[in-house]
């Protein structure tokens, strides 16, 4: 059932690279730098129900030059010619990213495995993306390795439960009881290969004060999926609209561009053809608790509204984030903030 899908992966992939044409050249930025990224539902004020996706963490460098740790070279170099971008180092971005993500069902307190919501689930993965772009379009290049199933999610969020209850002098939130019966418990490797294509519409924005862009892409392994999205940005923009930083933790194609004072609300939307996710279907591994193709929803929807403020060399990003379930069976909407820094050298 996992595997009968790959021919129309591949059939979407030649689409998408077929349509996807060599980015111009952009001087890109001459500074290298770091991002942090901190998903938590606890960010939006009477939301913190701490389900679904209960927490991501991630934290980026990004050059303008091939350098430090950039361990997964080879594949992105051969995933990037698919979409034009080729073996020169010019006008090209690079960054090395590790993060992790976190999910869990409704009910923390619960030993047994639940059947009739989502299961608990972890990442903790490494990716290296390269993008090339000039002031109209971006072509992005991505691979992710990571391990589904370790302990580290779990204990965790154990952790910060704890110190939460401390903190706040109450019962809540609980410890969560069933990080054991999560998908691939134990560890269990895995792999992602993203890409995609932006494209800013000229006709629909005014340089500097407001913009609007669209993306299609594509995603194979443990999230296999086809995308395509809008965004906007109005303010006191100096940057590309390629660099708006729309949920980097999770499936973000942005890199940061050079620093620049610039201030900007955004929001941005997009919706995903779902072909397998191995954080809801399982992998390789037995897992206590998996969901069929037949009982995962095949359309999901997210969303976000932000704000980004650049000063100096350093950038903060506020957003307001929902997705909408991934089970047939819930209608639940996941709803989380995120808080963004990035400081350039």
């Amino acid at each position: 059932m996992r595997l009968k899908y790959s021919c129309i992966h591949l059939l979407c992939l030649t689409a998408l690279v077929s349509s996807a044409t060599q980015a111009e050249e952009l001087n890109p930025s001459k500074d290298f730098g770091i991002g942090i990224y901190v998903d938590q539902d606890l960010f939006i004020p009477f939301t913190n129900e701490d389900r679904d996706y209960t927490m991501g963490v991630a934290l980026e460098f990004f050059w303008a030059k091939e350098r430090g740790l950039y361990l997964l070279d080879g594949l992105v170099r051969s995933a990037g010619e698919w979409l034009g971008i080729d073996r020169s180092d010019r006008d090209i971005v690079y960054s090395f990213k590790l993060g992790t993500l976190a999910y869990t069902p409704d009910d923390l307190a619960d030993t047994q495995p639940i059947y009739d919501d989502r299961p608990y689930s972890s990442l903790i993965y490494l990716s290296n993306k390269r993008v090339r772009a000039d002031s109209e379009d971006a072509l992005a290049a991505e691979v992710s390795i990571g391990v589904l199933g370790t302990s580290l999610a779990g204990e965790f969020q154990s952790a910060f439960h704890s110190w939460y209850r401390d903190f706040d002098h109450s019962d809540e939130p609980v410890e969560p009881m069933g990080w054991d019966h999560q998908i691939s418990s134990g560890g269990e490797l895995t792999l992602r290969l993203r890409l995609s294509k932006s494209e800013l519409y000229p006709a629909l924005s005014v340089p500097g004060r407001f913009d609007v862009s669209s993306t299609v892409g594509l995603s194979l392994g443990f999230q296999t999926n086809a995308s395509v999205g809008a965004a906007m940005r109005f303010g006191s923009i100096k940057s590309p609209f390629w660099s708006l930083p729309f949920d980097p933790v999770n499936r973000g194609n942005f890199l940061p561009f050079t620093a620049v004072d610039e201030w900007y609300f955004w929001t941005a939307l997009r919706t995903h053809l779902i072909g397998y996710d191995a954080l809801l279907q399982g992998q390789f591994r037995d897992s206590e608790v998996t969901y069929s193709y037949d009982q995962i929803e095949a359309l999901v929807y997210d969303g976000a509204f932000g704000f980004t403020w650049g000063i100096g060399k350093s950038q903060f990003t506020f957003s307001a984030n929902s997705k909408t379930s991934d089970l047939k069976h819930s209608s639940r909407t996941q709803t989380w903030g995120s808080v963004n820094y990035i400081y350039h050298f």
